[in-house]
C-alpha cells in the first residue's frame, strides 16, 4: 500500500493546498486545493473575476500566497528549481518590438535554459503557420499573431507543467487546431497541461476540469461542459 502511495504522489506534477490570497483586504482566492498529474490536461473554468487569472499568476510565482503552498514537482511555486520545469504563457502577449519573432523563441528557450531549440522553433512557426513572420517584428501584427507568437515562445522550450491564460483569445480556426495537437502531444509526452479557459473546445482534450466560483474550487473532476460558467 505504501509503495502505492508514492507512485500516485510521484505522478502529481502540480499541488495546490488551501492556498488564499487578499488584495487590498478583499479576498480573491478563498482556500483553493487541486493536483494535476503528469500527462493531464486540466481546464481551469469559472466566471470573469472568480480568481483564475490571480490563480494563475501564483502557479507562476508572480504572486505570493497569503496562506496555503503550491508545489510543482516538490519544489514551491516561484522558485527557480519550479521555474526550470514551468512554462507558463499569459492572456495578454508581451512581446518586444525590437526583437523579431525567431529571435522571441530564442530568447525565450535560452532564457529558460533550452539551448537546442532550432528545430522546435521551426516546427512551432509551421504548425502556426506563420513561417512568413519569423524574420518580422512584431509592430503592427495582429491579435492572433501577436498570440501565436507568444505561445510559440512558451512551448519552444522543455518543461514538465504548461500554464495557459486564455490560449484560444484572438486565434484563428487553424490556429486553434493547431493549438490542440500540440497540448495533446504535450500530455503523451507526460507534460501536465493547465489551461484557463472559457473555451468549451477546449474541453474536448481534457481529462480533468477545476471550477472557480468567488475564489473557491466548487468542482474537480472530469470536464462537464454545463459548469464551464459555474
Amino acid at each position: 500500500m505504501a509503495k502505492n502511495t508514492e507512485a500516485k504522489k510521484s505522478d502529481i506534477v502540480l499541488s495546490v493546498k488551501n492556498v488564499d490570497k487578499k488584495f487590498d483586504d478583499i479576498p480573491i482566492l478563498k482556500g483553493v486545493t487541486f493536483d494535476i498529474k503528469r500527462g493531464s490536461i486540466c481546464c481551469l473554468v469559472g466566471m470573469n473575476g472568480a480568481g483564475k487569472t490571480t490563480l494563475v499568476k501564483a502557479i507562476a510565482g508572480l504572486v505570493s500566497p497569503d496562506s496555503g503552498s503550491i508545489d510543482i514537482l516538490g519544489a514551491k511555486g516561484g522558485s527557480r528549481q519550479a521555474r526550470a520545469v514551468t512554462s507558463v504563457v499569459f492572456d495578454e502577449p508581451a512581446l518586444y518590438s525590437d526583437l523579431t519573432v525567431m529571435e522571441h523563441l530564442s530568447f525565450a528557450a535560452r532564457l529558460s535554459g533550452f539551448m537546442d531549440y532550432q528545430e522546435r522553433a521551426d516546427q512551432l512557426l509551421e504548425e502556426f503557420a506563420i513561417q512568413e513572420l519569423g524574420q518580422r517584428l512584431p509592430r503592427g501584427f495582429s491579435r492572433g499573431q501577436r498570440q501565436k507568437t507568444a505561445l510559440s515562445m512558451g512551448l519552444v522550450r522543455s518543461f514538465k507543467l504548461l500554464v495557459l491564460d486564455e490560449p484560444y483569445a484572438g486565434l484563428d480556426a487553424s490556429g486553434k487546431k493547431a493549438l490542440l495537437a500540440i497540448l495533446g502531444d504535450a500530455a503523451t509526452s507526460g507534460a501536465a497541461v493547465l489551461i484557463a479557459t472559457h473555451a468549451p473546445e477546449l474541453l474536448a482534450i481534457a481529462n480533468q476540469m477545476v471550477t472557480i466560483s468567488d475564489g473557491k474550487v466548487s468542482y474537480v473532476g472530469k470536464p462537464d461542459i454545463g459548469r464551464i460558467d459555474s
